[in-house]
């Protein structure tokens, strides 16, 4: 799978900023070392169909996967991304398409962590742990915070404990590629933040591929590079996933960013799609609705002017923004521009266009995916 769109063909005449078209010696021969090739990816994932049921979760899902890529894969409850993960660790068969992967397996962590209630800590990381390296192992107790519970078994570690031990199994053999589903789930507030500062770091230095299964946005850009995000009725995006964050393409990344405002209308029989305070879109389908986006950084808390919208305070964001409800519809602010108390009166100012959002549903990206 590619992050960047297929390089522009030039045009006639253009000149080539690979200089080939000169000679480069006085015979003309090109003396240039041919390019090596393209290793071969780990995994290959090839027109892959996902069921639950008789319902398709992902349709034509097509990406690769090679050494030290980080992907990360969002979607919301029941979208596919547990079950895609258990077709890619070989744990089940697609209803339709191939995988091709690694004959190592893969460091597995799966939502329900798969521990074994008579080992302890110890036995739990020495049990996976073929290459017999007591100094990884070691490493591992000690960046997740397990050393004082070595000896103890599950029955007796804390939900947040038992994560970290999965995690730190995931890790104990040295895997070429991981499959973590959701690895900061349930852990403490104060715990989350070393974890997810230590788990890219161990990553990179064993050189792993890795594929992560997150809720949450903040944690995106610590665990991937690219993105795919699955709608659960077929469809699929993937691309890079700074652009996921910051342009969402779709309705389900939209909102998983949580940066912005989604707005909904029906296109007029002229395909103008009217969404208020003097936003729109043209060149819509006559009568279909018609779904878009405006970025938080486009709508601020402003003193008040002529041209101002009037609306009510609702609460701050995360991010150091708000809710404002103007007209009874609520848009989220990039800047809160100061403590306000909730039902106060404030004015806002909106500072750029929508973008329309992309069918979810039905939605994936054109060309090979490779």
């Amino acid at each position: 799978m590619s992050d960047s769109p297929p390089p522009e063909s030039l045009p006639t005449g253009a000149p080539d900023p690979a200089g080939s078209g000169a000679p480069l010696s006085d015979t003309g021969q090109d003396t240039r070392p041919a390019p090596e090739p393209s290793p071969e990816p780990l995994l290959s994932v090839r027109d892959v169909r996902l069921e639950a049921g008789h319902r398709t979760l992902v349709s034509l899902l097509s990406f690769d996967l090679a050494a030290g890529d980080r992907l990360v894969l969002v979607g919301g409850n029941g979208a596919g991304k547990s079950t895609l993960l258990s077709a890619l660790a070989g744990l089940t068969e697609p209803a339709a398409g191939s995988i091709r992967r690694p004959s190592d397996p893969p460091g597995v962590l799966f939502q329900d962590g798969g521990l074994w209630p008579h080992m302890t800590v110890t036995e739990h990381l020495e049990f996976v742990d073929t290459h017999n390296d007591a100094g990884w192992r070691k490493r591992l107790l000690e960046t997740f915070d397990l050393s004082s519970l070595a000896d103890h078994k599950p029955e007796a570690l804390s939900g947040g404990e038992r994560l970290r031990l999965s995690l730190a199994r995931s890790l104990a053999n040295r895997p070429r590629w991981v499959l973590l589903d959701e690895p900061l789930a349930h852990l403490d507030p104060l715990v989350v933040a070393g974890v997810r500062e230590s788990l890219p770091r161990l990553l990179d230095e064993l050189g792993a591929a890795s594929i992560v299964v997150t809720h949450d946005p903040d944690d995106v850009l610590h665990f991937g590079d690219r993105l795919i995000s699955l709608s659960g009725h077929g469809g699929w995006w993937a691309g890079p996933a700074r652009f996921a964050l910051d342009s969402p393409p779709t309705r389900d990344l939209a909102a998983f960013a949580g940066n912005g405002t989604i707005l909904s209308t029906v296109a007029d029989h002229d395909g103008h799609a009217d969404f208020g305070f003097g936003l729109d879109l043209t060149d819509c389908s006559p009568g279909e609705i018609v779904e878009a986006y405006l970025d938080a950084a486009a709508v601020r808390v402003v003193d008040e002017t002529p041209h101002a919208l009037r609306g009510r305070y609702v609460a701050p964001d995360r991010r150091g923004g708000c809710y404002v409800r103007v007209d009874e519809r609520l848009l989220h602010c990039g800047e809160s521009a100061g403590p306000h108390s909730a039902g106060a009166q404030v004015c806002v100012r909106l500072e750029g266009r929508v973008r329309r959002l992309l069918d979810d549903t039905t939605f994936r990206p054109p060309g090979p995916q490779a």
